[in-house]
């Protein structure tokens, strides 16, 4: 008897464990407009430096260094239907009364035909191809580097994001609010991760 309640016991959890990779694999693929799954992954390469490498020093302050221009940054596997592009860099090593880390750089509807941005990506509200930068944590919009107080490391996280449409958001948008935005649009992720320390 005991042997027949263990064996189902185990055909029990055998079953529920497939259920949960099966709706995992369903998720990944992602539901109407993007939304109630999991967003299908982005291959993300960000010149200077590899994921979960050391960010070059030309990119952040090191050195008085206050105008760092942003890296190329290049992406691949965005699913068809993709009409847009985010891309958000953060410092995830500090947290900020409001809750949220430190935002570095978030510009979004870049066309969703492109494959990545450029080095040095002008710091302007908005661009010629239409895609629009919101303020980073020093109020300006664009690309600001890496620059933790000695002598501490922190982690800085690009993320990009294919979206299924375009926001059609002003520059003055806050970072809670482009999120906002996006949740239900999101039709695949990619994240990469550099350091950096002064």
């Amino acid at each position: 008897m005991r042997n027949a309640k263990q064996i189902a016991a185990l055909a029990l959890a055998l079953a529920v464990g497939m259920g949960i990779v099966s709706a995992q694999d369903k998720g990944g693929k992602g539901g109407k407009k993007g939304g109630g799954g999991i967003p299908a992954p982005l291959s993300l390469t960000v010149t200077g430096y590899a994921d979960g490498a050391t960010i070059p020093a030309k990119l952040g302050c090191s050195g008085g260094n206050q105008n760092a221009g942003s890296p190329a940054i290049s992406w691949s596997g965005a699913p068809a239907g993709t009409m847009a592009f985010a891309v958000i860099l953060h410092d995830t090593d500090v947290a900020l009364p409001t809750g949220e880390d430190v935002l570095h750089w978030a510009i979004f509807d870049i066309p969703g035909t492109v494959t990545g941005l450029p080095e040095n990506v002008a710091k302007t509200a908005t661009l010629p191809d239409g895609s629009v930068q919101i303020n980073n944590i020093a109020g300006m919009p664009g690309y600001m580097g890496p620059c933790p107080p000695p002598p501490t490391t922190h982690h800085y996280i690009f993320e990009v994001y294919a979206l299924d449409q375009k926001l059609g958001l002003p520059a003055s948008t806050s970072r809670a609010d482009l999120l906002n935005a996006m949740k239900g649009h999101i039709r695949a992720k990619g994240t990469y991760v550099g350091t950096y320390k002064q």
